[in-house]
């Protein structure tokens, strides 16, 4: 039986991805995973460098291992992805308790650095800015049997004077468009329900073919056997209306979109360097609102950016309010090291930061509240996919549009679409029971929800 190794995984999508391939890698070189820490023999953090606390959340389970290492000297601890990247040999030199720093590009790597480190008794960094090999053909190992992750493209041209992917993931890289389509066909074979496709930048894919972002998901829409296709995530300067119209025409692409905001100021836009301004914004919700009635938006919010003055903070709030989004991912401002936006003088003390937070996330939790109270009373299917966090006694799942769903119910039902009828709402999620419709022959008392007839009077 091969070492066990534990993996942690922080931040995107696109790192949980990283971390079933990382996964997929080291089981077919004789390593058995492990959920318990205390058990491995190799311990694999995947790191985010988006956020600053994402690095102090890092620095601070590092810390804890510790005594783990003196109790057992031959465990390994790895660092993978952006914070890898991002600090390189300087990650070995602040923290004793790591002994490989492996980046995004150079995962294909980790197994022989693992065995170079235990035969060397080194501690190796490799991070290089170009990909040893492509990502997508490392084995993958998926957390579940009936969702996944399929990677289209990696990477970001956009430059945001505050965010630090291009400098850690590269710039952008689609895969062929043939490719996606086998392994899209691939998954559904497999079982897989929902598929997601990936990318910092979804809408800007393109295969040097003149096919874009609107033909990918068209022709991954037509596979036969695909119930569910989401992708994450669009930036608002390249979401175009062709790609609402599609998500509008196919009953199996998901009712959600998340669109990244940052700033209701154009002023602050333009400093951001985000490309488009908040009347485009606004265009483009109001598009998707008429075309897409059931569709649910969610977006991220920096507040206190730079020298975000009171007025931009408030075309923020007026933003919130305009839009109404169903999700608001909404963040301080942090300078990440080495982006545009950590050359300037960051003029917003962390108190004023701190306020316009909790600000403007007292209105949004409101709104969602206010929005996911009109689901009451209706039917709506569920892809359930584990049991409740905070209740063991029922089971949770999501809806066509992103909405988490808590019901009482077997894991039986775990993997499969169940119609679930609300009856409570909170801002973060829907409570309701599981429901058997009567025969009926008439659409009376029923709503329509992404092509599906359900049924609002039981």
């Amino acid at each position: 039986m091969g070492k066990k190794f534990y993996i942690r995984t922080f931040g995107c999508q696109m790192n949980k991805h990283d971390s079933e391939r990382i996964a997929g890698l080291l089981s077919e070189c004789h390593f058995q995973e492990t959920l318990e820490i205390g058990q491995a023999e190799v311990i694999i953090y995947n790191t985010c460098s988006v956020r600053e606390n994402a690095d102090n959340r890092l620095f601070g389970h590092l810390s804890q291992l510790a005594s783990l290492k003196e109790r057992k000297r031959s465990l390994k601890v790895v660092v993978a992805g952006c914070i890898a990247q991002k600090m390189k040999e300087d990650l070995l030199e602040r923290s004793p308790h790591v002994d490989i720093v492996v980046g995004p590009n150079d995962l294909g790597a980790l197994p022989h650095l693992i065995r170079m480190s235990e035969e060397k008794k080194a501690r190796l960094c490799q991070a290089r800015d170009k990909p040893q090999q492509e990502i997508t053909s490392l084995p993958s190992k998926r957390k579940s049997a009936f969702k996944a992750w399929l990677p289209i493209m990696t990477g970001c041209n956009n430059f945001c004077s505050y965010c630090i992917v291009p400098y850690v993931r590269g710039r952008e890289h689609s895969r062929p468009f043939e490719e996606v389509l086998t392994e899209a066909q691939e998954l559904v074979d497999d079982g897989v329900v929902e598929i997601t496709l990936l990318g910092q930048n979804v809408n800007s894919y393109h295969d040097g073919n003149g096919r874009g972002f609107f033909h990918l998901l068209e022709a991954v829409s037509q596979i036969e056997g695909a119930k569910r296709i989401r992708f994450a995530t669009s930036h608002p300067k390249d979401l175009s209306p062709e790609v609402i119209d599609l998500i509008a025409q196919r009953e199996n692409i998901c009712n959600h979109i998340h669109l990244p905001l940052q700033s209701g100021s154009n002023r602050i836009l333009s400093h951001m360097n985000r490309k488009y301004t908040r009347e485009h914004f606004l265009h483009l919700t109001s598009l998707i609102q008429e075309r897409i009635p059931e569709a649910a938006l969610s977006t991220d919010i920096i507040v206190g950016y730079l020298s975000e003055e009171e007025e931009d903070f408030w075309d923020t709030v007026d933003m919130l309010k305009k839009c109404r989004f169903d999700q608001a991912f909404i963040f301080e401002f942090s300078p990440r090291p080495g982006t545009t936006a950590s050359m300037m003088e960051d003029r917003i003390s962390k108190a004023e930061k701190q306020r316009r937070f909790r600000m403007v996330n007292d209105l949004q939790k409101e709104i969602s509240w206010q929005k996911n109270r009109s689901y009451i009373g209706r039917c709506i299917t569920v892809l359930v996919e584990g049991r409740s966090k905070k209740d063991p006694g029922e089971i949770s799942g999501r809806t066509d549009n992103n909405k988490v769903v808590n019901f009482p119910g077997s894991s039986e039902l775990i993997g499969k679409m169940v119609s679930v009828k609300i009856v409570d709402a909170g801002a973060f999620s829907l409570k309701g029971i599981a429901h058997v419709p009567r025969r009926t022959t008439s659409h009376e008392n029923c709503v329509i929800f992404k092509g599906e007839l359900q049924r609002i009077s039981d």
